[in-house]
């Protein structure tokens, strides 16, 4: 993961105005906003999982938003159409190029908070609040940070990377997705600031989801509970990368993740009319990392990469993994997260 790259050429230089910085941070994002890009520049894997967000949310009314703030107040989106541009980043404490930006998004926030709402939205992931706040004070930042709590922001805004940087013109057009602190980043945050108050009515913005839940399985085939209406269902709710990427930074996570997923594979022979679906969160996964996920814990469980988080929304799911149990009726009968010791338990009483 965030290894490989793609490289794209031909990108234009384009120069833009700077405003004199007074702290060595402004003077950081000054001196990206300048620099020209190279004719060949070197496009991240994280770029890579941003495009289909881009090309799906860039032009387009954002989404309705609701932003819960540590101190607990909330910001709605909708109210600040027609007064300021908005830039969200999305986040999370365990994302290592999340923390490497950090410095970057503090000194956004310092040159252009008079001027944009800025906010670092966490995902709320395996990010409990206390963890959230004890980043935000070892590393003395006064951005103002939400938390993702139910995961209708990943959700709404097709959260498939982090960090994840969106800006939102003053009329509630989404102007920007990328994954980089680039120039080209600090080149459309200033382009944002610089623009009038554009006339008349904010755009309309789209509203939250409402579908029916539908998840397509790499098998090519969908499932959805409807199906299934009458008979008991195991959903475990993963990261195809929890047990690789966070071995090092977080163990006991990364552990957690490997032995879940070897509990699934073991009682999925001892449940045959059990249906069980393995449910991926979109973040830094694509579809050929389902097939390596499921190859390296021997998994014979269907899977299907949730792409807007949607199945992550409804069930409210923010600690991975997880397997949520239904009975036959479609009542929670057990949710068990962690290391999954407790799920031979939970599926002896379906029988």
């Amino acid at each position: 993961m965030m290894s490989r790259t793609i490289v794209a050429a031909g990108i234009a230089l384009v120069a833009c105005r700077t405003h004199p910085a007074s702290t060595p941070e402004d003077r950081q994002v000054s001196r990206a906003a300048v620099a020209p890009l190279p004719a060949a520049a070197v496009i991240s894997e994280g770029e890579g999982h941003a495009v289909a967000t881009r090309e799906a949310m860039v032009g387009r009314p954002a989404p309705e938003a609701s932003l819960e703030l540590l101190d607990g107040s909330r910001v709605e989106l909708a109210a600040l159409a027609g007064k300021k541009p908005v830039y969200l980043k999305f986040w999370a404490t365990w994302c290592k190029p999340c923390k490497e930006q950090m410095p970057h998004l503090e000194a956004a926030y310092r040159r252009y908070g008079d001027r944009m709402a800025v906010y670092a939205v966490d995902l709320g992931l395996n990010d409990p609040i206390e963890t959230v706040r004890a980043f935000r004070a070892e590393h003395g930042l006064t951005v103002p940070i939400a938390l993702d709590g139910d995961g209708a922001l990943a959700e709404r805004f097709q959260v498939a990377v982090t960090p994840m940087h969106v800006l939102i013109d003053r009329a509630g057009v989404v102007r920007y997705v990328g994954h980089e602190a680039s120039p080209e980043l600090d080149r459309a945050l200033e382009a944002l600031v610089g623009e009038s108050a554009l006339p008349g009515e904010p755009a309309p913005r789209a509203a939250a989801g409402g579908d029916a839940l539908a998840l397509a399985l790499r098998d090519g085939s969908t499932f959805t509970l409807a199906a299934h209406a009458g008979a008991p269902v195991a959903l475990t709710f993963v990261t195809t990368w929890c047990d690789g990427y966070l071995a090092k930074s977080r163990p006991a996570m990364s552990e957690a993740c490997a032995e879940h997923a070897r509990q699934v594979a073991a009682l999925q022979a001892s449940h045959p009319g059990l249906a069980w679906v393995m449910v991926a969160h979109p973040v830094w996964t694509s579809p050929e990392d389902l097939d390596d996920y499921l190859h390296r814990f021997g998994l014979a469980a269907p899977i299907g990469l949730d792409a807007r988080a949607a199945w992550f929304q409804h069930f409210k799911v923010r600690d991975v993994p997880t397997t949520v149990v239904l009975d036959g009726r479609g009542g929670e009968v057990a949710r068990i997260a962690g290391g999954g010791e407790a799920l031979a338990g939970a599926l002896a009483r379906l029988r």
